[in-house]
């Protein structure tokens, strides 16, 4: 087993919806595995919309996990009086069987662990549900209301696809997961969009914060919310978190009300404000139809050297360029702290 592999535990938080958090987590994630293929990531959705988790196959699973309950059900009606007591219960099991989300982990953290499903070679994640929007009374009656997550994520996970083999016979089910810490290099949290007390459980865990942000004027009023946010839990909560930065999303440059947002943004929060501006694309919207990635979608580079490789991406989309671009610029910061 490998040991302290995880870098970081990133959380993408913005009080404001819309700003692209969902896409920012996907690409990124993507992006990773594009830079190099031996990472493994895990995304969490602690969005009761479950965009993230949809992008990342959760309603196949539930669907192919309700085809196999439905098949049992059968088999149990239909030779209810030639099964024995043993083969009778082990259907029972699977017809009775429910996939387990982010809300049933949070709501008795001392018994329950994070349930962890593979979305494809090295992505893993941890699916939301909307019975999140009524999360909070549970969390209230824990212990440490806004720590619940780092609780869940200092122990054993639960791995899904190896407890229950034949929803998706065709993923492997050689993967050894066992703890965050030693089977992850990077932790992705999806937030929603406010300061809700999940939202305070992935700042109580995360070691960085990227606030992804539009160029509009409410997106701007709502960094001076998330900036102090992250100082109270620095101060009181997780002293071990840190700013990673402004993240410029979405961005349409050909707008002068966006040209004055960005000098806005970079003159008041340059200091924390990442390089990297994604662009706008079309690109995006037809890829999360699919539903995938814009790398999966456009097609990852292939060529055997990094000049190589670098030409080819230069022809794809401005948004693929610009996640490339962003995520090579956050592993960059790494190797300056």
């Amino acid at each position: 087993m490998a040991q302290e592999r995880l870098k970081e535990i990133l959380a993408f938080a913005n009080n404001k919806g819309g700003v692209g958090k969902t896409t920012t987590v996907l690409n990124v994630a993507a992006a990773l595995l594009a830079q190099d293929k031996n990472l493994r990531i895990l995304c969490i959705d602690l969005d009761s919309q479950c965009s993230l988790s949809s992008l990342l196959g959760w309603n196949d699973k539930q669907a192919k996990a309700r085809n196999t309950q439905d098949a049992a059900l059968n088999k149990l009606k239909e030779e209810r009086y030639k099964l024995d007591r043993q083969a009778a219960s082990e259907l029972k099991d699977v017809a009775d069987r429910r996939l387990l989300t982010v809300a049933d982990a949070l709501r008795d953290a001392e018994t329950m662990h994070l349930p962890v499903y593979k979305a494809r070679e090295g992505l893993f994640y941890v699916p939301a549900s909307d019975t999140l929007t009524d999360i909070d009374p549970d969390l209230h009656a824990q212990m440490q209301s806004k720590l619940v997550l780092r609780e869940l994520c200092q122990t054993d996970l639960h791995y899904m696809d190896q407890l229950y083999p034949d929803i998706d016979p065709e993923l492997s089910h050689d993967e050894h997961i066992e703890y965050i810490e030693d089977d992850f290099d990077y932790v992705l949290i999806d937030c929603a969009p406010a300061l809700s007390e999940t939202v305070y459980n992935a700042l109580g865990v995360a070691t960085g914060l990227i606030v992804p942000v539009e160029l509009s004027s409410l997106s701007v009023e709502g960094i001076g919310k998330m900036v102090n946010a992250y100082m109270k839990v620095k101060k009181k909560l997780n002293k071990d978190i840190a700013m990673r930065g402004l993240l410029i999303g979405m961005a349409d440059e050909r707008s002068n009300v966006s040209k004055d947002t960005l000098q806005y943004i970079r003159d008041a929060y340059g200091d924390i404000t990442f390089n990297t501006v994604v662009h706008l694309s079309s690109k995006i919207k037809e890829s999360q139809y699919v539903p995938t990635d814009i790398f999966t979608y456009e097609g990852l580079p292939t060529g055997r050297t990094k000049a190589e490789r670098k030409e080819q991406i230069a022809k794809k989309t401005r948004a693929y360029q610009d996640f490339w671009a962003f995520t090579e610029e956050l592993r960059k910061s790494y190797k300056e702290d």
